[in-house]
């Protein structure tokens, strides 16, 4: 789901605080006793075919010679590749080609050292595959990313077109920060590699902002779930075959539902609070739409049912993408398919990303949401409390009410499950109504509006042509703020077999011991009424504000299925040497789950949707 956490303000100051001098060091390296660190600015692919050549990059950091980098590759086997050359100045790439065979233990790993200590390293390992790598994606696919860039929070989307054989053959991107907000489109091309696990990478060369890599797990042909993983930016998103057929503006018509969530961007001194909107809207056959509802909930004030127009001044063009706004609105679309938009807004308002789905032909009304439910938010508390997070089900019947629920919620770093039986749907009108839950798990989430979507619709993958229907949530709560998803949940699912993960997870500001500022992970999970078990790739921004990248982590973890709550599991991660995540799962089909973490002091959310 293309739903990410607007990062809290206190999070945003220590993320600017040590950001800009600190991104460019120990990306995954070391320090020594002489403060000098090294990291990747272009880190080491997951996977790469035998004879391809990429590129690396590493910088160090307090080398006041300006010694540059040392780099050396080791294998199982005598012929690891090569690298070339293989000393640099810091900045300065390098390329690596891969052996010309798989070496023992499929394995090849890049050590970047600086030269003015030999105790400041960074390792990447890379596992080389014979054989096509580049067969995971084919055509051409739009993507979404948020999270934190060298100025704080960011929003990106845009689209690449993939060959099948490795390689971006074009590509455009719409991408803003916190700078201004500054905010460029720009041209992409570039490569992109995967192994026997569907991991991999993308790398992309932008005319505006240089190299970018996108950690990956595919899916299927037409969904993956990426993290930014470089030096320069962390985030989570998802990647989406695009259906160019719909690349018209009469394509677009009909009902829609929309959420998006960010910052306020009027006080960036201040430290740009967070945001978030959403509503419903028709389309009104020129790329643009009428009728638009919106619902605000910035920073606690609530703005509800604002009126407006918005007028497409663009588009669609080859990529899909659609430019459109209204006197105080701006927001730049790109168009999946004809049910789904993964948009961007950057005004003088807000900096905000999220999605539009359609509402399909048919009248909706409450009586869709009958029967079993999940349901999602991913968002911060308005307190200073920190980050918010919270996954549940729930059961109602076809006039609204619910029978039967339950949820955990992590509200800034404090966690609690219980009952929400008595949660209530109420005033339907034109696919919009409101939820408020039962219970009192969360003192200060109870409150949405909610924005019904079509039922052949699914709102985690809008390629899938199961498991649809449901509804965008935008919390309207005084002290909590987020946006969410209902989607429906079957009988009897069964957490097993193979799937991706991606998971995002904050430290909130009453944490003492957490690991990340901002971690976001990627990764393949194979399920079993043992456990998990899997590898994954995570990019960390440490509460100094600097990027670690830690890839190729092996993963272990714990499923614990509740008995009393049918479709509920509790249960761990752990990464490798870097931690463990405590996480609770709500199932909604054999092939679809959402997260939410639990760990006392951080705050997680994520989606984990099976391989086919």
């Amino acid at each position: 789901m293309n739903t990410r956490l607007p990062i809290n303000r206190k999070l945003l100051t220590v993320i600017l605080a040590g950001i800009s001098a600190a991104f460019m060091a120990a990306c995954g390296g070391s320090n020594n006793t002489n403060g000098i660190s090294i990291g990747f600015s272009q880190a080491p692919p997951a996977a790469l075919q035998t004879s391809t050549t990429i590129s690396v990059n590493a910088v160090v950091v307090n080398d006041t010679a300006n010694k540059g980098v040392d780099w050396t590759i080791t294998c199982g086997s005598s012929d690891c590749g090569t690298i070339s050359p293989a000393h640099t100045a810091s900045g300065t790439a390098t390329s690596y080609t891969a052996p010309a065979s798989v070496p023992t233990g499929n394995t090849v790993t890049i050590t970047a050292t600086a030269t003015a200590s030999s105790s400041a390293t960074t390792v990447g390992t890379v596992t080389i595959t014979s054989g096509q790598t580049g067969t995971a994606l084919n055509g051409q696919y739009s993507f979404l990313v948020e999270g934190g860039d060298t100025t704080g929070f960011y929003v990106a989307v845009g689209s690449i077109i993939a060959d099948g054989n490795g390689n971006i053959t074009g590509g455009e991107e719409d991408y803003c920060d916190l700078g201004t907000p500054s905010c460029f489109t720009a041209i992409l091309s570039g490569t992109f590699s995967s192994g026997s696990d569907n991991r991999g990478a993308i790398t992309v060369n932008s005319t505006s902002l240089g190299p970018q890599t996108l950690q990956m797990v595919v899916t299927s042909a037409s969904h993956a779930l990426i993290i930014e993983f470089d030096g320069t930016a962390t985030s989570s998103g998802t990647l989406d075959l695009q259906d160019t057929t719909a690349f018209s503006a009469s394509a677009i018509s009909g009902g829609y539902s929309m959420a998006v969530t960010g910052l306020d961007v009027t006080d960036i001194a201040a430290g740009a609070g967070p945001a978030a909107l959403g509503g419903i809207m028709t389309a009104d056959g020129a790329a643009g739409f009428t009728n638009v509802t919106l619902d605000i909930n910035d920073e606690g004030t609530i703005t509800p049912g604002d009126l407006t127009v918005f007028g497409a001044t663009s588009g669609p063009d080859s990529f899909g993408r659609v430019v459109m706004n209204d006197p105080n609105f701006q927001f730049v679309y790109y168009i999946v398919n004809a049910k789904a938009l993964r948009l961007l807004e950057a005004d003088t308002f807000f900096l905000t990303g999220g999605s539009a789905y359609t509402q399909g032909t048919s009248s909706l009304t409450v009586a869709n949401l009958a029967g079993n439910s999940v349901l999602t938010e991913e968002g911060s508390t308005t307190q200073g409390s920190g980050s918010l997070g919270l996954a549940g089900q729930l059961t109602v019947d076809n006039n609204g009410n619910g029978s039967a629920g339950f949820m955990d919620v992590n509200e800034g770093g404090s966690v609690a499950s219980g009952s929400i039986a008595g949660s209530t749907f109420t005033g339907f009108s034109s696919a919009r109504g409101s939820l408020t839950l039962g219970g009192s798990v969360a003192s200060t989430v109870a409150d949405f509006q909610v924005y019904l979507v079509d039922p052949g619709t699914n709102i985690l993958d809008p390629n899938s042509s199961t498991g649809g229907g449901g509804a965008l949530l935008l919390d309207v709560d005084i002290s909590a703020l987020g946006i969410g998803a209902i989607i429906p949940q079957s009988s009897g699912p069964q957490f097993n077999g193979n799937y991706g993960l991606n998971m995002q997870a904050f430290t909130t500001s009453n944490s003492t011991n957490a690991q990340c500022a901002e971690c976001d992970l990627v990764a393949q999970l194979s399920a079993s009424s043992s456990g998990l078990t899997g590898t994954g790739d995570l990019n960390n921004v440490a509460n100094n504000g600097s990027f670690n990248l830690v890839p190729a982590q092996a993963i272990t973890g714990s499923l614990s299925p509740d008995g009393s709550n049918p479709g509920r599991i509790t249960g761990s991660l752990t990464l490798g040497t870097f931690g463990t995540f405590n996480v609770t799962y709500y199932q909604a089909t054999n092939s679809q789950l959402v997260l939410v973490e639990t760990d006392t002091g951080q705050v997680g959310t994520g989606t984990v949707v099976a391989q086919q």
